[in-house]
């Protein structure tokens, strides 16, 4: 037990380690966007690839509805981690750091992202409800993502034109933190071991993107196989271990992303990260392993009859997802985030964990 939570915990600071010198790297190649487009869409992206991994993961090394209820609960235990914790947290630390009383919540961004998640997560519950894990529910909600992508950058491109896009690129360089050989190594910072002008350009840019990508990949087998052996040494449903383990480890990166996001009082991209990649987890990190699952081999649906017990707690989890994600929403379009409502948001993720735990 002792090895697996130790490879659980290296998994994990690689994982975030990893994903720092990814978002930098993506950063830098998407330079241009506009705020509250970068977040819902590259941020997402970037910090919720864990959540992707360890999906197909799961799935294709335990197979069947085995393996994917583990992955899918690494999905939702990050998505309820995300609008829940994330904002949370980025407001404690910011309140922390410089005082601020209040996270100032976009409604126009919760209005379109927290909708548009609300559908996502009822198509999700349709589709296990009346046909099961199928090709089709793979489809519609890889398809369901595309739209998303489509809408945000139709409602908040303000294409950026004139001189800003005919700057050189070699004006438009990031600067990389300066540290010691040894202090890079051990924080994996990527970035600085690769670029070693301490700038980017788009070589330099594009290899670390590569590379982080082949670490976190790693990084998510390990959690993987030590989550699996974890639940076997306590005698826990494997559900629950990757609901908390896997989803909380696999969330690090967006945390650390939306608290960065906050100190510099991006508020857009910090809090639209957090709705951006939940969309992103259940349309793409969902949909993208079963349709890759099936496909392979050759198959329509996978089979729910070889265990009910874990097709009723995919269901119920869904359902419960569904139920969670519409008050946080409206708290968060009525009043922006203060103390008293963050602490309230986290003692309901704790609540949500603890029905979890009690179904599993």
């Amino acid at each position: 037990m002792i090895v697996s939570l130790i490879t659980i915990c290296v998994s994990t600071y690689l994982i975030w380690k990893a994903s720092e010198s990814f978002d930098i790297a993506s950063s830098y190649l998407t330079r241009n966007l506009s705020e509250g487009i970068k977040g819902p869409t590259v941020n997402a992206i970037a910090s919720s690839l864990p959540e992707l991994l360890i999906s197909f993961f799961f799935l294709f090394y335990i197979g069947d509805l085995e393996g994917f209820s583990a992955g899918y609960a690494t999905i939702i235990g990050s998505s309820i981690f995300n609008i829940a914790i994330i904002p949370a947290i980025s407001f404690l630390v910011i309140y922390y750091k410089k005082g601020t009383p209040l996270f100032p919540t976009d409604k126009k961004i919760i209005e379109q992202d927290g909708f548009f998640l609300i559908i996502t997560e009822v198509a999700l519950f349709a589709g296990l409800y009346f046909g099961g894990i199928s090709i089709y529910l793979a489809a519609i909600l890889i398809l369901l993502y595309c739209l998303y992508i489509f809408l945000v950058f139709l409602k908040r491109n303000k294409n950026i034109s004139g001189a800003s896009s005919t700057i050189s690129e070699e004006h438009e360089e990031t600067l990389i933190e300066e540290s010691s050989f040894l202090r890079t190594i051990i924080t994996m910072n990527i970035a600085a071991l690769i670029s070693n002008k301490k700038t980017l350009n788009t070589w330099s840019a594009s290899l670390i993107l590569l590379i982080s990508l082949i670490i976190i990949s790693i990084a998510c087998k390990e959690l993987v196989t030590s989550s699996e052996h974890l639940s076997s040494q306590l005698n826990l449903n494997l559900f629950f271990i990757t609901f908390f383990i896997a989803a909380v480890a696999s969330s690090i990166p967006d945390t650390i992303l939306s608290i960065k996001d906050a100190k510099n009082e991006k508020y857009k991209d910090a809090f639209s990260n957090a709705y951006g990649s939940n969309i992103f987890d259940i349309c793409i990190g969902i949909g993208l392993p079963v349709l890759a699952y099936l496909i392979v081999n050759d198959q329509e649906i996978i089979s729910t009859t070889t265990s009910e017990e874990s097709n009723n707690i995919v269901l119920l989890s869904s359902v419960l997802l569904i139920a969670f994600s519409i008050p946080i929403t409206i708290i968060y379009w009525l009043r922006s985030i203060n103390l008293l409502r963050s602490l309230f948001i986290i003692g309901l993720y704790l609540s949500f964990l603890g029905v979890i735990f009690y179904l599993s």
